[in-house]
């Protein structure tokens, strides 16, 4: 036998499940995607992103604003669904189902004010009555404490 038949022979017998020939492997340092993505190219969410952050010039009522093309999206959509368009009005709702309203903060009581108001000033008389008995005051401190 021969070394090449030999050579042939050993890596057939090399051949098989998860073994693939030798001369059908990747090469070292040579890219299985040469082409590949170009630098500096976007993916969807990037231009979609970009492209509704856009402004355009819409008139409201007579009047010329400027709003991005996202918010001109939605409002004829919304227009749409108020005119009893079905599709706007089903797109419309599993936006409102996809995006809920924030929850706004529960308004804070008015006897929670007057009890932070009562607890600041408690504070203050301590914070007074430890620097009268701890040192004593120049005459001007002192003046500065009776105009208050």
């Amino acid at each position: 036998m021969s070394e090449h038949e030999d050579a042939v022979r050993t890596e057939s017998c090399n051949v098989g499940y998860k073994k693939p020939p030798r001369n059908t492997q990747f090469q070292k340092g040579i890219s299985g995607n040469p082409k590949g993505r170009p630098k500096g190219s976007k993916n969807l969410a990037a231009v979609l992103s970009r492209m509704g952050r856009q402004r355009v010039r819409v008139t409201f009522n007579g009047r010329v604003r400027h709003i991005s093309k996202l918010e001109a999206v939605v409002t004829q959509l919304s227009n749409k669904a108020a005119n009893g368009d079905l599709k706007a009005i089903r797109e419309l709702l599993v936006a409102h189902r996809i995006f809920p309203e924030p929850e706004q903060p529960a308004a804070a009581s008015e006897g929670l004010h007057e009890r932070d108001a009562s607890v600041m000033k408690n504070m203050l008389d301590r914070i007074r009555r430890c620097e009268s008995t701890s040192a004593p005051r120049s005459p001007e401190t002192s003046e500065e404490a009776q105009a208050e």
